[in-house]
């Protein structure tokens, strides 16, 4: 069942591979394929050496670092639906195993993750692969001595992880403790001693590769203050849980669409609880396991939709519960099958027919658009021409060619006035003529005042243009709207 689970999972993710980097980030993983440097940002601190070797692996067959991304996004988002299964069917019963999966299987995020070159499947995949291993460590059906062993399987796991995805060092330190308390003092401390020494071979092996111990604990230290500065409590005070949180409910509303009244069922549910109830060690296991990373998204970060999928694989198996308990507080067992079908269908209707964010459509407008916009800009003189973009500068650096392209930071600077003129450009840059076309690229900058067009492409990704004389000026305000100034 779990390998016919990986099967479907990877044939419904194949046909929604994405052509071209998804994300600057992409573009920074891309780039550390191609030389290792954390301080360059090759890709960004720590680096997740594991994560890419294991791409460069890849790339020696496809030969296109995008397409060695999006077979890893692919070949994670299915084993997740499999391991998910796994664990299920071993915490509770087939059954719960079954629909478990079948939620992760159609979560609409979880789906469009697995065409993109993103590590984010693979975050999912890490965090179920280590709760699985770490609960057949403490099984009562196995002997002491075994259940040893199995957490010292289950650390090696959790310390090679920790290479992929450092942030799981902190998200299943919790369950690892858990599971320790329930091991002998020598099979913990030895369980222990292997975290560490994987964890410091990581870290030896990011250090030797970035030029040394120094450099790398640098440029690990200034991305820390750089999160710290920008997102967490530490740098920006209480404000900073309200927009974390406010990011973290939209991020998990969109992961999960339908499956929130089924995780709410499970938290209000009587039978649930009482269920839950008769054994308060898996109980204490799944909560551990699930909402560990709840914490550091409220309190320092949480940037991107794939954050949540440390979450996912917990609340996906919750949800299932909901389901189960929902049939039987109806007193209507038969309608279990059809409350299932229902949220299945539903969270894939609006991957596959709707245009929301991160579904199937706004992907490939996405993903088709950078070529479109790339193939439209050619015929655009590069001493006349300036590109604006807030959030995509890297990716439009990587495939503009020509163009000078203005990047701007909307947290840092939400608000300056720039002088069109070419003596104001940077030396490096062309610049000529009277004239110059301005181009909004992302489609979240707001086209301000009169004189802009607006030109759609094929799959309907958009530039706004507008041509103006050297002597005005571009004005930013609140970080997103765009003016020119004559």
């Amino acid at each position: 069942m779990a390998l016919a689970l990986f099967g479907l999972a990877l044939l419904t993710r194949l046909p929604f591979a994405t052509t071209n980097l998804y994300a600057p980030d992409s573009v920074l993983y891309a780039r550390g394929m191609e030389m290792f440097d954390p301080f360059d940002h090759r890709p960004q601190p720590p680096g997740y050496l594991w994560y890419v070797l294991m791409l460069r692996a890849v790339d020696l067959a496809t030969h296109d670092p995008n397409r060695a991304m999006t077979i890893v996004s692919a070949l994670a988002g299915a084993a997740t639906v499999a391991l998910v299964y796994l664990l299920a069917a071993r915490l509770y019963d087939e059954r719960t195993a079954k629909i478990s999966a079948l939620f992760i299987l159609t979560a609409v995020t979880f789906w469009a993750y697995g065409g993109v070159a993103y590590p984010y499947t693979l975050l999912a995949a890490l965090t179920t692969l280590c709760a699985l291993l770490f609960w057949r460590a403490v099984d009562p059906a196995q002997s002491r001595p075994r259940r040893g062993l199995g957490l010292v399987v289950a650390s090696v796991a959790w310390g090679l992880a920790i290479g992929f995805r450092s942030d799981l060092a902190i998200f299943l330190a919790p369950l690892w403790l858990l599971v320790a308390t329930r091991a002998t003092i020598p099979s913990a401390a030895m369980s222990a001693g292997v975290v560490a020494a994987l964890v410091g071979l990581w870290v030896f092996a990011s250090a030797l590769a970035d030029g040394g111990l120094a450099r790398f604990l640098e440029a690990v230290s200034i991305q820390s203050k750089f999160i710290d500065d920008r997102y967490s409590v530490f740098g920006n005070g209480p404000i900073a849980i309200y927009r974390n949180a406010y990011e973290l409910g939209r991020f998990l509303g969109r992961g999960l669409y339908l499956l929130i009244p089924l995780v709410a069922a499970t938290l209000i549910s009587v039978e649930a609880r009482r269920v839950e109830m008769r054994d308060r060690w898996r109980t204490a296991f799944m909560v551990l396991w699930t909402f560990a990373p709840l914490p550091f998204y409220v309190f320092v970060h949480v940037g991107e939709y794939g954050y949540i999928f440390s979450m996912l694989p917990g609340l996906v198996i919750i949800a299932a519960r909901g389901a189960i308990a929902l049939a039987k507080g109806l007193r209507m067992p038969r309608t279990l099958r059809w409350i299932v079908a229902a949220v299945v269908l539903g969270n894939a209707a609006i991957f596959l027919l709707s245009d929301t964010p991160i579904s199937a459509r706004d992907i490939a407008r996405h993903d088709r658009g950078i070529d479109e916009k790339i193939a439209y800009l050619a015929s655009f003189a590069p001493e006349s021409t300036q590109v604006v973009t807030a959030y995509d500068g890297v990716l439009v650096n990587h495939y503009l060619q020509g163009p000078p392209v203005l990047r701007y930071d909307p947290v840092e600077t939400p608000e300056f006035t720039l002088p069109l003129s070419c003596d104001t450009a940077a030396p490096h840059k062309p610049c000529a003529n009277t004239n110059v076309d301005v181009v909004l690229w992302d489609d979240l900058l707001r086209a301000e005042g009169p004189g802009w067009q607006e030109v759609r492409m094929v799959h309907g990704a958009r530039l706004r243009i507008a041509h103006v004389a050297r002597s005005a000026s571009l004005r930013v305000s609140e970080g997103l709207g765009v003016e020119i100034v004559r």
